[in-house]
């Protein structure tokens, strides 16, 4: 900061040492002191005809003073005069007037011997002229003073853009350096532009990259608001060509700003880097389309300050995202901030100086000139960077994870599984440690989700990971072909494996490891909370080639064993117990849960589609654990049926859901109710009895109910299953298929059950519209219900595409996040009430 403040001290120092001068100087510096200036206003309304005064009625009547010249520095609609007096001399000299602003609409010079009439030029942008011998060197003026007569030189100018008047007086030797001097700036400046410009052409043509072709329309913008502004324009336009563009240069100008917005947006990817800022782009273009029309429009000052306010913005915006982009990682943008700061100091000195707020000298007349020809060199420059930055990354994405930026499998089995690991290690250890960390709730998340934020969220755990991981001295780095170093390997969107030096302590680094995962993970506003598991694998001692893809597979193991067990981590090991003791604790604990009914449920309405009401809803069992939180369903199910604890389960969800209608029998009377029961809970030889006796205990009507049957096991033909079934479906039990086509024998499942519905399994309706095979399925399942007069039920509608279908094809009623979200007690019945009272 401090480097800063004192180079803005030097350049306010340097630009203030040019200022000083002289009023009536002859050794061609800039005059600096106020001229003695008149007013002619235009008048208004009746007045706007009265015709402009004549040269000698100006020098007659008009009040000369040098209070005006101020005012005639600014953006006006008036014409001002001054007056350059000339005392007598007793011999003939000459003088040449030489003017920078080369903008003015209108500029009169007159030349009085005498209070006569000498000579007179036009050189406005709105008045025809020609240079005096064919040769365009600026703007300048030959004022013969001849011997022993007074002599007044009156110069008359009006303009919708800057009134500066950077005028120099040069003896006719002093001129002629002075052209030359010109010439060269003007011959470097055309010939570096047009150097570069060529350069950029050829490159865009071999590429086709979008952003060389708004560098191209930017370069060309300014390369003609430059002729204008510099005064090199009739170079190489003609000079009614060039006038006409100093007409409309504030419309350049603003084709130059798109452009660089259009050529920013490209070049720091902002697509991909800055997509929120990517899809706004629309609205910016139009807001640039509108500014281009007030151009046009509106007179040069009029849209000077709402055009000062754009080129603010837009540096703003652009400085910002080149900052943003550059803590990404994207290297070319720290040469395009340096080359649009330089650009910035340049323009900023051009809009300073031709406000008056900065003095007109050699160095503010030619800042912006030379800061935008660096700012082209930059952009040349960074587009080069950026080719080979592009190349570098896109051999880095190969072997990287595009949501982590972590090395993934790829790199795995390029680099580390090809690495002489024994060749590495102190002392002829065995090898390094794997550990392997794994995801045991992915496919809850991608469902509930959806599969992009799913990949944000364990991108973002497995950077955590990584970060963690990079204060580990113990951990091995590996080093991708960009330089870059990272701890973790992402190896699937669930698994991510480190490596350990033998010697490591690995119960420190895993428990230090512990919080990274535990703690959520906060993505738009959400927080997730994603259950792990974590296997580690151990290469034999007396190993001498150490296979590091057999450690993988052995910590994938290890990692799937963790999955049931309440162990931190799990470590391979030859023989498997089945029951390990972590896991007979979380038996314990569901023991207990189900015999104190510790479990809530939630209810997730199921809508007609028909007229879009609700006509039922299914109740879904929740455990919270005081200790370990929330626990899944597709955890503790599992394992309940594993062990032997889903009738009782099963139960339990039944008591609390008709002690639960038995309470509220008035709200819920339109409204049935499904509840899951496991395929093993019909191989219970007292299912069907226990299930009416629960309802004539709570005095519920059967007809009520929905038993949908989770197809986890197969049901062969065994009796038993048959009997419950006809048992409950006579009682008055409506029965469903859960899931199905992706259970157990599904199609004998219907001949044996005779279920009046069929719930269409939730992975072939996220797919149906995205997957020809799953729209084939869910169409045909849909028919075949018909078919069957069974009611047909979509589970997982997540989209409107997706409802769309299913209502066209007639299926009879669905339920999903897209329709309403799984609902405590209560808001169900508050929705039920609502959806009545709405009818």
């Amino acid at each position: 900061m401090r480097t800063l403040f004192g180079t803005g001290l030097f350049i306010c120092w340097l630009l203030g040492a040019f200022a000083s001068a002289s009023t009536w100087s002859t050794d061609g510096r800039y005059i600096s002191s106020a001229l003695p200036t008149a007013v002619e206003s235009r008048g208004r309304h009746s007045e706007q005809t009265r015709p402009p005064l004549t040269a000698a009625e100006a020098l007659d009547s008009l009040t000369f003073s040098t209070e005006q010249f101020a005012a005639s520095t600014r953006l006006s609609t008036d014409i001002y005069w001054h007056k350059l007096g000339f005392p007598f001399q007793p011999a003939a000299s000459q003088h040449i007037l030489d003017i920078s602003n080369y903008m003015l609409d209108e500029l009169d010079v007159f030349v009085f011997h005498d209070g006569k009439l000498h000579r007179q030029w036009r050189r406005g942008d709105r008045q025809p002229w020609s240079p005096w011998d064919g040769r365009y060197a600026g703007i300048w003026f030959p004022i013969q003073h001849p011997a022993n007569v007074e002599l007044d030189v009156l110069i008359r100018k009006s303009s919708t853009g800057p009134m500066l008047l950077p005028l120099r007086i040069f003896e006719p030797a002093a001129h002629i350096e002075q052209v030359a001097s010109r010439y060269k700036v003007w011959a470097m400046a055309v010939g570096a532009l047009m150097i570069l410009l060529l350069h950029n052409t050829v490159v865009f043509l071999l590429s086709r990259y979008p952003a060389y072709g708004y560098y191209l329309i930017f370069h060309v913008a300014v390369l003609l608001s430059l002729g204008v502004t510099q005064g090199f324009g009739p170079w190489f336009l003609p000079m009614a060509i060039n006038q006409w563009m100093a007409q409309h240069i504030l419309s350049l100008y603003t084709m130059a700003a798109w452009s660089i917005f259009q050529f920013s947006l490209h070049f720091l990817q902002l697509r991909t880097r800055l997509p929120h800022w990517w899809k706004r782009r629309r609205h910016i273009d139009l807001l640039f389309l509108l500014a281009l029309l007030a151009s046009i429009v509106l007179p040069e000052r009029l849209y000077a300050t709402p055009y000062a306010l754009i080129q603010v913005g837009l540096s703003v915006l652009s400085i910002y995202w080149g900052i943003q982009v550059r803590r990404q990682g994207f290297a070319p943008a720290g040469l395009y901030l340096l080359s649009w700061s330089v650009f910035l100091l340049g323009a900023f000195v051009g809009n300073a100086t031709f406000r008056t707020l900065l003095p007109f000298n050699t160095l503010t007349e030619y800042a912006l000139l030379v800061c935008t020809l660096l700012q082209l060199l930059g952009f040349t420059f960074s587009l080069a960077i950026r080719a080979r930055h592009l190349e570098q990354e896109n051999n880095v994405r190969t072997l990287t994870n595009p949501q982590s930026e972590l090395p993934n499998r790829q790199f795995f089995l390029r680099y580390v599984a090809k690495s002489p690991w024994s060749s590495e290690l102190p002392n002829n250890a065995s090898g390094p440690t794997m550990v392997l960390i794994q995801l045991v709730s992915l496919h809850d998340l991608s469902t509930a989700v959806g599969p992009a934020r799913s990949a944000q969220v364990t991108g973002l755990l497995a950077q955590r990971l990584d970060q963690a991981l990079s204060h580990e001295p113990s951990v091995i780095p590996h080093t991708l072909p960009n330089q870059r170093v990272a701890r973790v390997i992402d190896m699937a969107e669930d698994q991510w494996i480190f490596l350990l030096h033998p010697s490591a302590s690995l119960d420190k680094v895993l428990y230090r490891l512990e919080p990274q995962l535990n703690e959520p993970i906060q993505v738009d506003g959400s927080e997730f909370q994603q259950m792990f598991a974590m296997g580690v694998a151990k290469p034999q001692a007396q190993a001498q080639d150490h296979d590091m893809v057999s450690l993988f597979q052995k910590a994938q193991m290890a990692a799937d064993e963790n999955g049931t067990a309440s162990a931190l981590w799990s470590e391979y090991q030859t023989g498997w117990v089945e029951q390990q003791q972590d896991q007979l604790y979380l038996v314990v604990e569901l023991t207990q849960a189900i015999r104190h009914r510790r479990f809530e449920f939630v209810v997730q309405p199921k809508v007609d589609l028909s007229s879009m009401a609700i006509h039922s809803g299914e109740v879904l069992l929740r455990w919270h654990h005081p200790e370990k939180g929330s626990i899944g369903p597709d955890v503790f199910i599992p394992l309940a049926e594993r062990v032997g604890l889903i009738f009782k389960l099963t139960q339990v969800v039944l008591n609390l859901t008709f002690e639960w209608v038995a309470l509220h029998r008035a709200a819920l009377k339109s409204c049935s109710l499904a509840i899951n029961i496991s395929a093993r809970d019909l191989l219970q030889p007292a299912f069907a009895q226990d299930t009416l006796a629960l309802c004539q205990k709570y005095q519920l009507e059967p007809a009520r109910f929905i038993l949908e049957i989770t197809e986890t096991t197969a049901l062969s033909d065994k009796a038993m299953a048959i009997e419950n079934a006809d048992l409950l479906r006579a009682a008055g039990f409506s029965l469903s298929i859960d899931d199905f086509g992706a259970g157990y024998s599904s199609m004998q499942n219907i001949h044996r059950l005779a279920p009046q519905e069929i719930k269409i399994d939730r992975q072939f309706v996220r797919e149906l519209t995205i997957n020809s095979t799953h729209e084939t399925l869910c169409r045909s399942l849909i028919t075949l219900s018909q078919d069957l007069h069974t009611c047909a039920t979509a589970e997982g509608i997540e989209t409107a595409e997706q409802l769309a279908l299913l209502k066209q094809w007639g299926c009879h009623s669905g339920q999903g996040y897209y329709l309403y979200r799984p609902l405590a007690p209560d808001d169900f019945l508050t929705l039920l009430r609502t959806q009545q009272n709405g009818h």
